[in-house]
């Protein structure tokens, strides 16, 4: 499991106070470089060899200008070319405020074809398959 803190910033905020919705799914990108850097240690893109299939969020609670969210990023599936993304996002009282996931795909650019997770990654990424304690399931 990978964790990140995030500062949220008042440009992260929309009219209503909170920080607009759009923002947790750029929170969760944000989670997920330390997860990239295991297929690019060097997160050159000229090397990317990953691509977005999807992405979901559930809002538990709002999130405000100074807060500060951890994000916890696991995986719950790792296929022959794919991986299912976790995360939740959690306030500084301990309360869940998001959870969502992504799908993502080993990818070759060139041939914009998917390409198999090769062994020595999926024995990588099985190391990170555990959930933090208490999260709630996606809706």
């Amino acid at each position: 499991m990978f964790t990140k803190q995030i500062n949220v910033r008042f440009s992260e905020c929309d009219g209503l106070g909170h920080v607009n919705n759009t923002t947790y799914y750029v929170y969760m990108e944000e989670a997920r470089v330390d997860l990239f850097s295991l297929f690019i240690p060097t997160l050159d893109l000229n090397e990317w060899n990953l691509i977005v299939a999807s992405t979901r969020c559930d809002y538990l609670r709002q999130v405000t200008f100074a807060e500060t969210i951890t994000v916890y990023t696991w995986l719950s599936r790792i296929g022959s070319s794919s991986m299912m993304i976790e995360h939740a996002l959690q306030n500084a009282d301990g309360l869940w405020v998001a959870r969502g996931q992504a799908v993502m795909i080993s990818y070759d650019y060139k041939d914009q074809q998917a390409t198999p997770i090769t062994a020595d990654v999926r024995e990588i990424l099985s190391k990170h398959m555990s959930a933090p304690d208490g999260v709630p399931d996606i809706r």
